[in-house]
């Protein structure tokens, strides 16, 4: 299995959500770093999965 956890930081880190690095890279990303260039993470809209869910079990 491949580990989730790092694969969700370095999307995020390419979506420009968050600053990615290892510990062999710290330093240079602190002094490198400029997090103007962050965006937001914009919040999901998890209505439309469970409406999904809903009418693929035929509830709704």
């Amino acid at each position: 299995m491949n580990n989730h956890q790092l694969e969700l930081a370095k999307q995020l880190h390419s979506d420009s959500h968050l600053l990615y690095c290892t510990c062999s890279t710290l330093t240079a990303t602190l002094k490198t770093m400029d997090i103007s260039v962050l965006q937001p993470f914009l919040l999901g809209q998890p209505q439309n999965f469970a409406n999904f869910l809903d009418k693929a079990l035929g509830i709704k």
